[in-house]
């Protein structure tokens, strides 16, 4: 070979090795990053770009982790959309609940009400929105469409998830029907109550994540498997656990989702304060509403409410779960501790307007 074939056959390989890192780096890296085996030793550059197909393109540290997730999803969410004349408007996402068109999302969703509302599926279909059915104490709104054949997401346990797992949040643009996901970490478990004001008519029990900005109504929190847990409603994100809870009363009275009214807020005690300064284990009422059943009751505002029909509240189960069991009209006992004394108080919760 002589000095010019050298040069010229350098030159071939310096070119082909920079063709291979091109395409290795922008498809083959892309794809690779979805094996899980592949990820778990780290064998893949932590900031490659995730195409998810030609549509979808993420940029997290744990691409991953994001990849396996939105993957897992995508397809199993919808996006919710009004329709007025000669223009349509991105209203939110919604979970797909039913492979017969049953799907869920946040109230704050249809705050629009002037025009049709419609769910576009991932894969392209659409149709109108028949009917919606509301879940006050989650903020929460069941509707219904006709389509067959719709993709069903599956739920995770939300109380399984402790500080620094990650979850990640999938919402659809409002620019256009992209998947957009981000990456985020969960802050507080489920269990970690301590300083948090709970209303005793809303579903508020959960994790705690940094969502950031942007976020939209029907945005989805899934984990590493895809599975769902939680969603935000407009205002807060609800746990899976809820939406669960939630859920089984849609599907058992879809026409009509009945919810008890307390009407009053409280704190957890937990054992550490009990411990530090002697404060009576149980829920701690900070404010009593008037007029409501509890305050026809007696109930004030410095009670603590030890058991629940002989449930204590303090258990494994929160309160919340407690007092979501219950139906309008049922009656109820509170047994609370005032000033050192215990006492019995009787109760008919009303139905949450």
């Amino acid at each position: 070979m002589n000095k010019k074939q050298s040069s010229l056959l350098i030159i071939v390989c310096v070119l082909a090795g920079w063709l291979f890192n091109l395409l290795a780096g922008r498809f083959l890296t892309a794809k690779l990053s979805t094996w899980p085996a592949l990820n778990r030793m780290q064998f893949l550059s932590p900031q490659a770009p995730i195409v998810i197909n030609n549509k979808e393109t993420i940029r997290v540290s744990d691409s991953g982790d994001v990849a396996l997730a939105v993957a897992g999803i995508k397809s199993k969410t919808s996006t919710v959309v009004l329709v007025t004349p000669g223009q349509t408007q991105v209203l939110g996402s919604a979970i797909n609940l039913t492979s017969n068109g049953d799907f869920l999302t946040g109230s704050a969703t249809f705050s629009k009400s002037v025009g049709d509302f419609y769910v576009v599926l991932n894969d392209g279909r659409s149709a109108k929105i028949i009917s919606q059915q509301k879940d006050l104490a989650a903020a929460l709104v069941y509707f219904k469409a006709s389509l067959d054949n719709v993709p069903t997401a599956n739920f995770g346990n939300s109380s399984d998830l402790a500080p620094g797992d990650k979850v990640v949040l999938v919402q659809k643009s409002l620019q256009n029907f992209y998947n957009k996901a981000y990456l985020t970490a969960v802050v507080s478990a489920q269990k970690d109550t301590a300083g948090i004001v709970f209303n005793s008519d809303s579903l508020k029990r959960g994790f705690l994540a940094d969502l950031g900005t942007a976020r939209i109504s029907g945005e989805v929190a899934v984990n590493a498997n895809g599975e769902v847990v939680g969603i935000f409603n407009g205002l807060w994100l609800v746990s899976s656990d809820a939406l669960k809870q939630s859920l089984s009363l849609y599907l058992s009275s879809p026409n009509k989702i009945s919810r008890p009214d307390f009407g009053f807020s409280y704190l957890i005690i937990t054992p550490v304060e009990n411990k530090l300064v002697g404060i009576t284990q149980g829920m701690k009422v900070s404010e009593v509403l008037n007029p409501s059943a509890t305050h026809s009751a007696g109930l004030l505002a410095g009670d603590v409410i030890v058991q629940i029909d002989n449930r204590q509240t303090n258990g494994d189960m929160l309160p919340e779960e407690i007092l979501q069991q219950y139906k309008p009209g049922d009656k109820i006992v509170f047994k609370i501790s005032r000033k050192n004394q215990i006492i019995n108080l009787t109760l008919t919760p009303t139905e949450l307007k």
